[in-house]
């Protein structure tokens, strides 16, 4: 199938039809749109009036909701299997335009859907018929595409390397030695990845999967974030799909109230233990009372001891402060009862476009590990040695593509919390502002000239990323080093009690996480001079 897929659509009046007079360019299959201007239902068949007069019956479900319209989409390609995958997209994408209520059932998953990129290519040119005839509200399709609610929904289609994870996590769920028993706790199934292997994707199909399977029914099951951007982005994600599912994303605290038959967390990198809490130690405090645990423990203990199977995906390289679990403390908490792990191995790069090579890479980069440079074909990844000129760059991919936010480490006072009106950061004369909300921000097209931070970003993706390591990192040319600045490093929670090694190491992680949040390419910008000089050696430089 060509790039270059053509639909028609072909409106006619449902309540009262004239078949006598319909007639459509293409007769292979059909994929159609029943419309009150209210609610809409999308179906295929291979026969439209045969179906459209099965819908007419007081039995068939689409009966009670008095539709008026049916649009009736064609094209030269339309044969049974792209008809029924562009059902299942138009489903996931005209539920998240928001537009109209979409009444079609939701039946339970029994199986995971593999992606068929050809076919989605279409929605290049059908989107747009849709929206002249006011059927969608978002007039541009990559609108849709940058949304949490597409990448993270659970109608997403998955690749074949998925398909095999998640049926080796379900078949592991199902196993004696997942679940809790009375002799020792529960061997907790442990996926890793680095950052773009999918590891929220595999989140969140999962949980739609065991909420919606029969097998599963009546077990309490939860899906755990300890970010709140990216919880209150699953939250919306499947509040689309039903309002009863955005109940069961939860906090990490919120699994010390009860017990959970299946826990699944995300991003367990981000669970906390008792140190540089700040505010959040009281809470922190009276989880573990409620769980019968002392200040010693921590976040990954309540989910060990309060669910019966765990499910965890994790990333060292991204632990960027002392709360964060430290890795070697992480692998004690799971041994602790002898029963080990059932580890699952990400290896596929869903999210950057670079490939598998290319977080490795960053992180060897930044870890001093490498001296050969490397470069990704079809990935916008250069060095900037103008601020202004990677801001024009950017801004002209958020004209087209959206989605492109500029971001740094904590290398600048919050000055704005107090002062609203002067700026956080100025560099070659531009000023700018630190990211005004962390839930939501890149939703809100108000932000999009402000400085995302680490508690922004995880776990989300952005389309282009311009990354300004700022002057808490710099090179020390004496060592042939790169060292952190300590008082050019702002944020308290992660200074405080670390050591010069500790938080060279939660800084160079941060930016290791801006650094791969960029799907079609990363731009980077280096205030220290000697650091830029190193750098050039492995991006491109313009």
């Amino acid at each position: 199938m060509s790039k270059n897929i053509d639909f028609e659509i072909t409106t006619y009046d449902y309540k009262t039809p004239d078949y006598s007079t319909w007639r459509f360019p293409y007769n292979y299959h059909y994929l159609y749109i029943l419309e009150n201007g209210k609610d809409v239902y999308i179906g295929e068949t291979n026969d439209i009036i045969v179906r459209t007069k099965q819908h007419h019956t007081k039995d068939d479900h689409c009966y009670k909701f008095n539709f008026s319209r049916i649009h009736v989409i064609t094209g030269k390609h339309m044969e049974e299997t792209p008809a029924k995958h562009y059902e299942r997209l138009l489903v996931k994408l005209m539920e998240i335009d928001g537009k109209f209520d979409i009444r079609n059932r939701k039946q339970g998953e029994k199986t995971f859907y593999r992606r068929k990129n050809e076919f989605e290519l279409g929605f290049d040119n059908l989107w747009p018929k849709l929206a002249d005839i006011n059927l969608v509200s978002h007039k541009q399709f990559q609108a849709i595409l940058n949304r949490p609610e597409y990448k993270y929904s659970p109608y997403t289609s998955l690749t074949d390397g998925q398909i095999a994870t998640l049926t080796n996590i379900v078949n592991a769920i199902h196993t004696s030695d997942s679940q809790r028993n009375r002799n020792a706790g529960s061997r907790p199934i442990l996926i890793e990845g680095d950052a773009g292997t999918g590891k929220t994707v595999i989140a969140s199909s999962l949980f739609y999967h065991l909420k919606s399977n029969p097998n599963f029914a009546g077990k309490n099951i939860g899906l755990v974030y300890s970010n709140t951007a990216t919880r209150n982005a699953l939250k919306n994600t499947f509040r689309c799909v039903s309002k009863d599912l955005g109940k069961h994303i939860l906090r990490p605290i919120d699994v010390t109230k009860k017990h959970y038959d299946i826990i699944i967390c995300d991003e367990t990198h981000r669970l906390r233990r008792n140190k540089n809490l700040g505010m959040y130690v009281t809470h922190f405090r009276n989880g573990n009372a409620r769980v019968g645990l002392d200040d010693t423990c921590d976040e990954l203990d309540w989910l060990l001891k309060n669910s019966d199977c765990l499910v965890l995906l994790y990333d060292k390289q991204q632990i960027a402060s002392p709360s964060d679990i430290p890795s070697d403390i992480f692998s004690q908490r799971l041994d602790i009862n002898e029963c080990g792990t059932r580890p699952v191995e990400l290896q596929d790069q869903m999210r950057i476009r670079a490939g598998a090579e290319y977080v490795p890479y960053i992180h060897a980069v930044l870890n001093q590990k490498t001296v050969d440079p490397k470069r990704f074909d079809n990935y916008d990844f250069k060095l900037f040695l103008s601020f202004s000129d990677m801001i024009h760059e950017l801004r002209k991919k958020e004209e087209t593509m959206g989605l492109s936010r500029v971001c740094s480490g904590y290398a600048w006072k919050w000055s704005a919390k107090n002062s609203p009106e002067t700026p956080d950061i100025s560099i070659d004369g531009i000023d700018i502002w630190w990211n005004t909300q962390t839930s939501g921000w890149l939703d809100n097209p108000q932000t999009k000239n402000e400085m995302g931070s680490i508690y922004s970003l995880p776990g989300l993706d952005l389309n282009y990323a311009a990354v300004v390591i700022g002057p808490d990192l710099y090179f020390d040319t004496a060592t042939n080093k790169i060292q952190v600045k300590k008082k050019r490093f702002f944020d308290n929670k992660v200074k405080r009690n670390s050591t010069d090694e500790e938080l060279k190491q939660f800084v160079i992680n941060t930016y290791g996480v801006l650094l791969t949040r960029g799907i079609y390419g990363t731009y980077v910008y280096v205030c220290d001079d000697a650091l830029r000089s190193y750098l050039k050696k492995f991006i491109p430089t313009i």
